[in-house]
C-alpha cells in the first residue's frame, strides 16, 4: 500500500518550491530597482519558514543558472536577499546546504 502521507507531503513540497520559482521568475522580469524592492518586501514580510525556503530556492537557482545574464542578476538578487535577511534578523543566518 502506498504511503499516502509521504506522497502528499512530497507533492506539497514540490508545489511550494514551484511557487518560489514563480516569484523568482517574476523578479527576473522586473527592472533591477523594482526587483530589489520586491525582494526586500518578501524578506521583511514573510514568515521565517518562507524566508528559509526562498533562501534555498534562490541560492540553488542562482548557482544552477546557465544563462550568463540571468546568473549575474540572480547572484545580485541573492546578495540583496541576504542583506535584507541580515537587516531583518539582525544577524547573518548562514547559507543553505548545497549538493551538486
Amino acid at each position: 500500500m502506498p504511503d499516502w502521507q509521504r506522497i502528499l507531503q512530497t507533492a506539497g513540497e514540490l508545489f511550494q518550491a514551484g511557487s518560489y520559482m514563480v516569484t523568482v521568475d517574476r523578479w527576473l522580469k522586473m527592472d533591477d530597482n523594482s526587483a530589489i524592492d520586491a525582494i526586500d518586501a518578501f524578506v521583511s514580510t514573510s514568515s521565517v519558514a518562507d524566508v528559509d525556503n526562498m533562501d534555498a530556492v534562490l541560492f540553488h537557482v542562482a548557482v544552477g543558472s546557465t544563462a550568463s545574464s540571468d546568473k549575474a542578476r540572480l547572484i545580485r538578487f541573492y546578495t540583496i536577499f541576504k542583506v535584507a535577511e541580515l537587516v531583518r534578523f539582525e544577524q547573518f543566518r548562514g547559507f543553505p546546504a548545497y549538493e551538486e
